[in-house]
């Protein structure tokens, strides 16, 4: 053999050797990707695809749900191989590629609802390509099996139904009732607006439509996304009737409750701010006994009261904080036991405040928004660190005192004026008579009977409603 061809052997061997190891640095640094397909042991006629890969520098799992429904199916896999081909695409043009940051995808699915009429698909998709935090991105698929169609929002209700306008006014007034969205009241009116954006991301459910609300939309960012669930009884007047259909729309496994939900409408507020208001509040309960009575005569009277509760009778009287309510009422954080918080460490002075929070959640599901300290006693420090409106008084017949029911009556009466707010306590039954009398009396003279909220709102409205000079 000449030299030439000698060279020519072994210059080829040497490109196989360093293709091959070429070959097996890429391998090693991008990885192998493995696919498998495999039955739903939850969902009958569906399968579960996953592709994983394991590489130095990437790695990614990816996971969906196939239907044998083309539209389906066709709709899933573009979504998910869209993502896949991108972050592959990022990774191959990346120039610093580090172990320590090493590239990584995951797209994961939640079957929300799967039945006869439809199926919701939550997606949730994190990617992280080497910069400070990776990012997190939703999307829900909705489709309809028996119309073989994708469905938004509008496909939900019936023609020329104003259903944005609805689905606003329950949302907003839900959310509100959280505390924490309802700092930023201009955010979250904006985010709940009426608009069909604000209401794209929704899953159809069994008895529910629920709305996915991405993070900064109703509240901060850093408070992340919300969600709602409202029960479709509310919307029977606009929602289609194939999506009412008790049979069709059935899950085929068992629906977890939802975490937030609205199963009742809001009302709409029946005060009237040309109208004089009064606040009647009732401390250191429940008491059944006595606080019942003057339940029983604000329903009669068809006012309202805030009862702002201890945390150690809510242990003993859970059941009560469920009839405050039912009757339009408001409950209030009045600390456990009573103490003086201000002669307290501030630690244990917040958490007088914060273990009844908690018992007057669990027994009943609402979330005060106003604390009454004992005596009035607190200071700027606790009020930081509690975060909540300090609710205070301006009459005061020291009924815990003076035990004499016509007192009582005559000290209020003599004293009420529109806009204040009255102290009292619903645990003696000399109070419980005088709040009855109080109650049908102010009534008689034209008061409206409000909680403290309402009052704020009232006052509120008055602002706005008065002309600019």
């Amino acid at each position: 053999m000449s030299v030439k061809g000698t060279w020519s052997i072994i210059l080829f061997a040497l490109a196989i050797i360093i293709g091959a190891v070429v070959f097996f640095q890429n391998q090693q640094a991008s990885g192998t990707e493995k696919k498998n397909v495999k039955q739903d042991t939850n969902y009958k006629n569906v399968e579960i695809v996953t592709l994983v890969n394991d590489g130095k520098f990437m790695r990614y799992a990816v996971n969906y749900p196939l239907f044998h429904q083309k539209e389906l199916d066709d709709k899933i896999q573009s979504y998910a191989n869209s993502a896949l081909e991108h972050f592959k695409k990022t990774f191959s043009e990346a120039k610093d590629i580090d172990e320590n940051k090493r590239f990584e995808l995951n797209i994961d699915y939640d079957m929300v609802h799967y039945a006869k009429q439809s199926v919701a698909i939550h997606f949730t998709t994190y990617t992280y390509t080497g910069q400070q935090s990776g990012t997190t991105n939703h999307l829900t698929i909705n489709f309809d099996f028996q119309k073989k169609n994708f469905l938004d929002t509008k496909d939900l209700f019936l023609p020329k139904t104003n259903y944005l306008k609805k689905l606003s006014y329950i949302t907003y007034t839900e959310l509100r009732k959280d505390k924490t969205l309802s700092k930023d009241q201009p955010l979250l009116q904006k985010g709940t607006a009426p608009t069909a954006q604000n209401f794209s991301q929704f899953a159809l459910k069994e008895k529910y439509v629920e709305f996915y609300f991405p993070a900064s939309q109703v509240a901060a960012e850093d408070l992340g996304s919300q969600t709602l669930a409202i029960k479709k009884t509310l919307l029977k007047d606009i929602l289609k009737p194939e999506y009412m259909n008790k049979t069709k729309n059935k899950n085929e496994i068992k629906e977890p409750p939802p975490k937030r939900k609205a199963v009742k409408l809001p009302q709409k507020s029946k005060l009237d701010p040309n109208k004089k208001a009064i606040a009647l509040t009732f401390d250191d309960g429940p008491n059944p006994a006595t606080t019942t009575k003057i339940l029983d005569a604000l329903k009669v009277n068809k006012g309202h009261a805030t009862f702002f509760v201890l945390g150690s009778r809510v242990q003993y009287y859970p059941g009560m904080l469920a009839d405050i309510l039912k009757g339009g009422n408001e409950i209030g954080n009045h600390s456990y036991n009573h103490p003086l918080l201000t002669r307290l460490p501030l630690k244990q002075a917040v958490k007088q405040v914060e273990d009844t929070q908690q018992l007057i959640e669990k027994a009943s599901g609402y979330t005060p928004t106003h604390f009454r300290p004992p005596y009035g006693g607190t200071n700027q420090d606790i009020n930081q660190a509690v975060d909540m409106k300090v609710s205070l008084w301006d009459v005061d017949p020291e009924d815990w005192k003076i035990r004499n029911s016509q007192q009582i009556t005559s000290h209020v009466l003599s004293h009420a004026a529109d806009g204040r707010t009255v102290l009292m306590h619903d645990i003696y039954d000399s109070s419980a008579r005088a709040a009855v009398k109080i109650i049908h009396e102010l009534t008689k003279q034209g008061y409206q009977l409000v909680t403290v909220s309402e009052l704020e709102q009232l006052k509120k409205e008055r602002i706005e409603q008065t002309p600019v000079q």
